[in-house]
Order: structure tokens, then sequence, then C-alpha cells
């Protein structure tokens, strides 16, 4: 992580990980290819073969959907098309905990499906709230908010909101 920011806690890494796979200060994206993304998934431990260009476009729309979802944006009817395409309808486990199981068994769907379902049940439980993304539209990096009051709006003030503290001076003080 390029940021001073700690990762998020438990399983909502797992989404800060998979959207922050585009650093988009930096114009990285591990994503880019389908040749690249199947390393990442790999190397986050996804034991998948190389991907073909339907789950690669299937990856890049929920990291997408997930990312504007929270950053506050309407993505309800999205949400709802991948949670018909990735899960099943809610089961128990046999220890009797409520499960969203990912609709197939692949290991590219499983993890999609993981991800999606992470999305719902942290909203649910409202640690969600906790993952943000960064207010500079340049950046959009998401980081797991940590301050008591949950009002952190910058990956790094020494970065993103610096960046924006002197752009805000500097529009005041123009001739």
């Amino acid at each position: 992580m390029p940021f001073s920011r700690t990762e998020a806690p438990g399983e909502l890494n797992r989404l800060e990980q998979l959207c922050n796979s585009a650093r988009l200060l930096y114009t990285e994206d591990a994503l880019i290819t389908t040749a690249s993304a199947s390393a990442w998934l790999r190397a986050i431990g996804v034991d998948v073969g190389e991907i073909h260009r339907k789950e690669h476009d299937l990856l890049l729309r929920l990291r997408e959907t997930v990312r504007e979802h929270l950053e506050g944006q309407e993505r309800t009817a999205e949400l709802n098309r991948l949670a018909k395409i990735l899960l099943a309808p809610p089961r128990w486990s046999s220890r009797g905990d409520p499960v969203l199981p990912p609709k197939k068994t692949g290991p590219l769907d499983t993890y999609l499906g993981e991800c999606l379902a992470l999305v719902f049940t942290s909203g649910l439980t409202g640690e969600l709230e906790r993952l943000k993304v960064c207010h500079n539209p340049d950046c959009r990096w998401v980081f797991y908010d940590r301050s008591p009051a949950q009002n952190s709006t910058w990956c790094s003030m020494d970065i993103c909101g610096a960046r924006h503290k002197m752009r805000t001076y500097r529009s005041r003080h123009a001739r």
C-alpha cells in the first residue's frame, strides 16, 4: 500500500485489496489485462489458471461497482445483477451460521461471490461504512477509516489532503 494507513481488518481487507488493485493516482492497474489479472489473483491466493475475457470483465465490473457503492453512488441495480450472477440463495451452515454461498464453485467464481457476499454482510453490520474512497477524484484509493467519528475523507493527509488544501488555498488567492 503506498499510503500510511493500515489495512482493513479481517475480511474487509479482501474488498480493500480488490478495489485497490488499481492505483489510479499512479496510473497503475493490476487487472489491466487478462494475464495481469490472472497473476494478481494468484498472488492474493486465488488458485486460477489464465482467466478469459468474460471472467476478466466480470472481475473489473465487480471492482468498479464496489468502489462506486463505497463512494455513495447509486449502484443498487448493478449490485443486484451481480448478486444474481454470483450468489446462490442464503443458506445456513452446519453450525447454524447464515451464509451467502457463491453460485458456482470455481476459484474465481468463489472469490467474486465471497467478495460480493462480504459487501452484503458487512453492509448489514455497518462495518462497510468504515471502508471509504479517497475524495481526491484522481486517487479514489479505498481505505479503512479508523477515526472515532468515521469522518476521514483522504487516503493520506500527506498526499491527497495536502494537495486539496493547496488547491483550495491557491484558488482563494488567485488573481
